[in-house]
């Protein structure tokens, strides 16, 4: 297995206080939205931002008692939203951010899939109707997922939902994600590879001023092997597509050029400059 398998997480020894607080928290989510959203229906947003020459993904953290699920931000669509705009409301919700790209790129839909694996720990039960609401949680949902880009730097990360608190992970802590996210996280990789030629991917992902280094990295990253790094150079700039803005004298070695894209957000490393993408 790779490690964006996804990888289950039994929970047990369950704290009685942490368990009441998570029902206490779905209960107030699920009385304004269990009436008005389409049943089993839901939406997976996978964050991906570039910080420290590295891919990041934001993950929610669910507590239960000494345990904790991770997972990939979601959450319902109402009976009366566009899906879009179910996309665009849960971004919002976990980044503070508006008009950003996202993509959509599979859809999740295993007879088998839901959390009850991950749920069948928790016995200390309040009443009747917290098992109703353990057993909503833990029924098969359909998940479509998209796939969001986002600049580090202008995140206000927040949970989704009835999420108890949201992170960043690196994509080698893919592990720890539940259920089947890390083969959503997996999917969304493989797919951002495919777009990378002709989606403003880099350009979304990094700041605004970047170092000719910083984008190499970043191509790198999500191709996953070496560049050679004379040649992207050349071809870069030979494109007109980045434009010189400064010095960057914060590293500790020498200092390097400053760049940015001269179309913004809407910048494509287009598939005819023959990258060997």
């Amino acid at each position: 297995m790779s490690h964006f398998d996804s990888n289950i997480c039994y929970i047990s020894d369950i704290d009685h206080v942490a368990t009441g607080k998570m029902l206490e928290n779905i209960r107030d989510y699920l009385g304004t939205l269990e009436k008005e959203t389409i049943a089993q229906l839901s939406v997976n947003c996978v964050i991906l931002a570039y910080h420290e020459r590295k891919l990041r993904v934001v993950a929610n953290e669910f507590s239960i008692g000494k345990g904790k699920l991770v997972v990939i931000p979601g959450g319902y669509v109402g009976q009366k939203e566009d899906l879009e705009d179910a996309v665009q409301r849960i971004v919002r919700e976990c980044t503070g951010l508006e008009n950003i790209l996202f993509r959509q790129f599979a859809v999740f839909g295993k007879a088998s899939r839901s959390f009850a694996g991950e749920l069948e720990g928790i016995t200390d039960l309040e009443s009747d109707s917290d098992q109703l609401l353990l057993n909503w949680i833990s029924e098969r949902f359909i998940s479509l997922c998209y796939l969001a880009l986002v600049d580090y730097s202008t995140i206000d990360l927040q949970p989704t939902g009835f999420y108890d608190s949201a992170r960043w992970l690196s994509l080698d802590q893919a592990h720890e994600l539940a259920m089947d996210h890390g083969d959503i996280l997996h999917s969304a990789l493989e797919f951002l590879k495919k777009e990378l030629p002709h989606t403003p991917v880099a350009s979304n992902l990094l700041p605004d001023r970047f170092t000719l280094p910083d984008l190499l990295s970043l191509v790198e990253s999500i191709l996953g092997r070496t560049m050679d790094r004379p040649n992207f150079r050349r071809k870069i700039l030979r494109t007109g597509l980045l434009e010189k803005v400064g010095i960057d004298n914060s590293g500790k070695s020498r200092p390097a050029d400053l760049y940015r894209f001269k179309h913004g957000k809407h910048t494509t490393l287009m598939d005819d400059l023959k990258y060997g993408f």
